[in-house]
């Protein structure tokens, strides 16, 4: 349509054009026949004038030499004096005969179009003179020539929005539908994830060149996230199989071995009763050992102390850290009224993040020194940051580069804060010190 409707007024306004340019064209030839015509017919009376009325013959033949009569007119057309029945008495060169648009009917000082045997237009004015008439008049075809013709000027308008259209809709197709079409393919066969799009005609327009780069892009970085997404999932696999491993060695290695002491020393008390007493002491404490090394396990599982709430429990961890890596951990909750409660959901990945960023400035940055703070800034906004005083790190690295490198502890935080619907961010720089920044927004909507 935006191509047919812009075609079909170019042809609206061309005929419409040609038709006014024509009746223009009428409008001049017959004024100009007319005025032909009155003029001749005035010239023709007043020389007759001096002549013997009933003497014909005497009068044409000086009129002969009228320059109309002998040379013709210098612009297309003729002139001929006739008598009353059409007879052809003077005339221009080359005018002899005048039956073929010769019509009694004829209207005097009007001009008029007619058209002859072969169907010649003509525009013809008739004015009366002593004897007859003088009848001046225009061929058409002489006047503009063949090209003026109706059926011509219009063959040559539709030729014209003929091949314009033509032209048009091709390169509209290769340009834009084709192209678009392919597009459209491409997407239907597309996998995400695992497929870019082929390359398209460089010949299209700019827009879908613009959209195939955008979903080749697309396509690209959804390979790239399926890659880094089963990257996660082995090393999620991985982690979860190193903790079977690790809980399977510390049972084997502890309690393990406690219970099968256990189990000797009260073989040996049934089989032998001798000092057996002293045998059923010993074996309440390796028992005592055993539940103390379970115990411990499962706190390190599930910690007890989150029933105390968030503060009391990074009190509580706060201490259990410091004791096992031998540095000054401190913790500080700004209490407010009501108490601050995030959920136990939430306050266990607080106390992960914690305990993970305390594992990353001993083991990475040499810190001697942790400080956890946590506090509520605005009405629902909580923050819970950590510094320490290690030797720092480049905070712009990828978490994910880090991830596949076996250094997970930033994604992994990272990945706790986005399920909580929070922001995380590390403040670090070469000369010493790091701060990690953990905001949770509406913190005070308990989770599912």
């Amino acid at each position: 349509m935006c191509l047919i409707l812009p075609l079909s007024l170019a042809l609206v306004v061309a005929v419409f054009a040609m038709i006014g340019q024509e009746r223009a064209m009428e409008a001049t030839v017959r004024s100009y026949v007319q005025t032909l015509a009155d003029n001749m017919s005035f010239r023709l009376n007043a020389d007759f004038e001096r002549y013997d009325n009933s003497d014909l013959e005497a009068f044409l033949a000086p009129m002969s030499h009228y320059p109309v009569f002998s040379w013709g007119l210098s612009i297309p057309g003729w002139v001929a004096y006739v008598n009353k029945d059409g007879s052809v008495l003077l005339s221009s060169p080359g005018v002899h005969d005048i039956s073929g648009i010769w019509r009694h009917n004829l209207p005097i000082g009007s001009a008029v179009q007619v058209f002859d045997h072969s169907g010649d237009r003509y525009t013809v004015a008739v004015s009366p003179v002593t004897y007859g008439y003088v009848v001046a008049a225009v061929a058409w075809r002489e006047l503009l020539g063949g090209v003026m013709r109706d059926e011509i000027w219009l063959g040559l308008i539709f030729f014209v929005i003929l091949i314009g259209t033509a032209w048009a809709i091709n390169r509209m197709w290769r340009r834009l539908f084709s192209p678009l079409s392919e597009l459209a393919n491409e997407i239907d066969r597309l996998r995400m994830g695992k497929d870019v799009p082929n390359e398209i005609d460089g010949a299209s327009v700019i827009e879908i060149e613009r959209i195939h780069k955008a979903l080749t892009l697309f396509a690209a970085a959804a390979i790239e996230r399926n890659k880094l997404h089963n990257y996660y999932v082995q090393n999620t696999v991985k982690d979860q199989e190193k903790e079977r491993i690790d809980v399977a060695r510390e049972i084997h290695d502890g309690p393990l071995q406690d219970v099968t002491a256990l189990l000797q020393h009260i073989r040996i008390a049934v089989e032998d009763g001798s000092d057996v007493r002293e045998r059923i002491k010993k074996t309440e404490r390796l028992a005592m050992a055993v539940v103390r090394e379970l115990r411990g396990l499962c706190d390190e599982l599930a910690p007890p102390w989150m029933e105390l709430g968030v503060a009391d429990a990074l009190t509580e961890l706060a201490e259990r850290l410091s004791q096992n890596y031998d540095i000054d951990i401190t913790t500080e909750v700004v209490q407010q009224t009501p108490p601050l409660d995030l959920g136990a959901e939430r306050n266990l990945s607080l106390l992960r993040i914690f305990q993970e960023a305390v594992s990353n400035a001993v083991r990475h940055g040499d810190a001697t020194k942790v400080q956890g703070r946590l506090f509520v800034e605005g009405d629902s906004r909580a923050v819970f940051e950590i510094t320490d005083n290690g030797k720092g790190f480049d905070p712009g690295v990828d978490h994910e580069i880090l991830r596949l490198d076996g250094h997970r502890g930033l994604a992994n935080m990272t990945e706790r804060m986005a399920l909580m619907g929070g922001t995380f961010q590390v403040k670090s720089t070469s000369a010493g010190g790091t701060c990690i920044r953990c905001v949770l927004n509406n913190a005070f909507e308990k989770s599912a």
